[in-house]
């Protein structure tokens, strides 16, 4: 069983030095996760009717979330800061969802442009670029095995929720006296007036009600991460393309005095410059796209993060004072760390892949190109150069360094709470 795990993690039963590859069956749990969410039709360009899952999901997070506002307002009410942060911490990261899922609905063009610019490369890489077959279905490969790893930690760490809840409820039940305070524990702190969330059935329903909950986020969640993930990666894998063609540009080029030869090698120069040019505004449209589509959920990440790591850190605190082990919002702080770090390593990573085209440029012998070319190559050198599109007036760049900024006042926060 795991030698097969593995098997399916490397791609070893895939060959793909030769033929035509389809990117769907390459990325095949990205693009099944698309077809999930009614994104994978090409020819379908207008929204999906109000009737599927992702309606479902809408509707389930916006009661859910409305329930942990109705009990962050109580804990507010009555000055319980425990209940405050817990209920508060959920809210916040249950409000996400449905920005997700608002997202994903009114960007659909955004999506299909990504799924065509995938197909289209492909087919180049095995047609055209056949030469560059290697190095790019190497990248291609560390794609599939950073969404297979990011997937299987999200999942986990719902999994993991889940069954502590289920532990601490067994533990209850095993150690609770009838003579002693206390009822049996929720994974999510509900309250609602007049309602007894401890008394049979309804503790039963708010138990399974959300179990579920985290079940589904984490099924949306992963298709909000894996589709960035790919996005991501797919613009820095047109960005090698270019810089691949622009090592190549010269090739086989030589000074020569033989007027047929001359006009020979410039209309070769011309020809591989179109191409590079055709790749070049191929990678910022795609970027364009991911910009309007993650631009607004980077900046809720870049708000929230901080807000989250804190309350859950000060609640665990809190509870661990009071001899009260919350190892459910213990998963949630390292998930919300980690889940918030791998989007600002992927941006500052795709920041250096697009200025390392300028690098190309410049590594390149342009003075031997001939005039034609040079403008071109400056205007591709001050785009690369240029910040990604991602930036919000009033907020950070999304990228490790605005990570590490967050941690700290979120640990600086923390320990102004504690003191």
């Amino acid at each position: 069983m795991l030698k097969k795990l593995k098997s399916f993690y490397n791609k070893d039963n895939s060959d793909y030095s030769t033929g035509y590859v389809d990117p769907f069956e390459f990325h095949q749990t990205f693009y099944q996760t698309l077809v999930y969410f009614k994104l994978a039709d090409l020819k379908n360009h207008n929204p999906p009717s109000y009737f599927n899952q992702n309606t479902f999901l809408f509707l389930y997070a916006l009661f859910t979330t409305i329930l942990s506002s109705i009990s962050c307002y109580h804990g507010l009410v009555t000055a319980d800061l425990p209940l405050i942060t817990e209920a508060g911490t959920y809210s916040i990261v249950l409000s996400y969802k449905m920005l997700i899922l608002s997202c994903t609905r009114t960007n659909i063009p955004q999506y299909h442009n990504l799924l065509r610019a995938l197909k289209k490369d492909f087919q180049y890489i095995c047609t055209v670029g056949e030469k560059f077959r290697a190095p790019y279905f190497e990248n291609q490969l560390k794609t599939w095995k950073i969404c297979i790893s990011i997937c299987l930690f999200t999942i986990c760490v719902a999994v993991t929720m889940n069954l502590f809840a289920y532990l601490s409820l067994f533990y209850f039940l095993a150690t609770h006296d009838a003579d002693t305070e206390g009822s049996r524990p929720l994974l999510f702190p509900f309250w609602l007036p007049d309602v007894d969330f401890s008394k049979s059935p309804i503790y039963e329903l708010a138990f399974m009600f959300a179990n579920i909950a985290v079940l589904l986020y984490t099924y949306n969640y992963l298709f909000m991460l894996q589709t960035q993930i790919v996005w991501i990666r797919q613009i820095t894998s047109k960005a090698d393309i270019i810089i691949w063609n622009l090592q190549d540009l010269l090739v086989d080029i030589h000074p020569t005095t033989n007027k047929e030869q001359s006009e020979y090698f410039s209309k070769l120069i011309e020809n591989r410059m179109r191409d590079i040019i055709i790749h070049h505004q191929s990678m910022y449209s795609l970027l364009d796209d991911y910009a309007l589509v993650y631009k607004k959920l980077l900046t809720f990440e870049q708000i929230i993060c901080g807000p989250v790591v804190t309350l859950t850190a000060y609640c665990i605190a809190e509870k661990m004072d009071k001899g009260e082990f919350q190892a459910i919002l213990l998963l949630l702080c390292i998930a919300t760390i980690v889940l918030y770090f791998t989007p600002s390593m992927l941006c500052t990573y795709l920041s250096i892949k697009l200025q390392s085209v300028c690098d190309a440029c410049w590594d390149m012998p342009f003075w031997n190109a001939g005039p034609v070319i040079r403008p071109y190559m400056v205007l591709m050198m001050q785009r690369s150069l240029r910040p990604l599109p991602l930036h919000t007036p009033g907020f950070q760049d999304i990228s490790v360094e605005t990570f590490s900024q967050k941690m700290t006042s979120a640990y600086s926060l923390f320990n102004m709470l504690r003191a």
